[in-house]
């Protein structure tokens, strides 16, 4: 909204201040910015996780406690992000330092089978009664890429419905349309909780729809959850032979 006369406008003033504390921020962090000055030399933006990166450049951990995590320039912050929910006890919770140390004592990385995954497996199965197997995987994208690999294997079919602002991995994300980086399977977009939409494309696409690819809460698109009306209206579209 732009003011009459030679008022600056209200964007410019926005502006003005984002540049500003943006320039406080650098110049009290001048480690962090030789660190990241390297890192964009050996790394693609300077780092191996986008979605942490931001301007004029992201802050470096050196140590973390309990809910509290310090950089290398010594400023501490509270940590309320908790790795995106999978650090949720924070830092040196007790119990799980407790086994880490265990753990290493025992070795790691043996290559070769241990009982632990056939403990976890167990209570993974015991804890949600619809999963009847499972495969432990190094990330997200890969589980997501092994789940629709086997989904077109079975059905032999190649079409995947997914959502626009879905993320899905590094290789599977759908901010608009398709990432251009994104594996080439065959996809068709759909908009994020219009069930009759979804329920449309889900029929239009049945002879050649392998799998439909949603989450219960569109993470990376604003965590807008899903509306039960469109949920129950995928489970059912999908559901039976037609449908694998």
């Amino acid at each position: 909204m732009r003011q009459t006369g030679d008022v600056t406008t209200l964007t410019d003033r926005v502006d003005e201040a984002l540049a500003a504390a943006r320039q406080r921020y650098a110049d009290r962090r001048p480690k962090t910015r030789e660190l990241h000055a390297r890192a964009v030399g050996l790394l693609p933006g300077g780092n191996t996780r986008t979605v942490l990166y931001h301007p004029p450049f992201p802050v470096r951990i050196t140590k973390a406690w309990d809910g509290c995590l310090e950089d290398v320039d010594g400023h501490v912050y509270v940590d309320l992000l908790g790795n995106f929910s999978a650090g949720l006890y924070g830092h040196s919770q007790p119990v799980i330092t407790e086994a880490v140390r265990d753990a290493l004592d025992h070795g790691i990385g043996p290559g070769a089978h241990t009982a632990h995954e056939v403990a976890l497996a167990d209570a993974v199965c015991d804890r949600f009664p619809t999963i009847e197997r499972v495969r432990f995987t190094n990330s997200g994208t890969e589980a997501n890429l092994m789940a629709l690999s086997a989904a077109r294997a079975f059905t032999g079919r190649e079409r995947i419905i997914a959502f626009r602002g879905g993320y899905h991995g590094g290789l599977m994300t759908f901010p608009y349309e398709a990432a251009p980086v994104n594996v080439p399977y065959d996809v068709v977009l759909c908009s994020y909780n219009d069930a009759e939409q979804a329920r449309r494309l889900v029929e239009q696409h049945r002879d050649k729809l392998a799998a439909v690819l949603v989450e219960p809460m569109l993470g990376a698109g604003g965590c807008i959850p899903g509306e039960p009306e469109f949920l129950h209206t995928l489970r059912s579209a999908t559901r039976g032979p037609a449908h694998c």
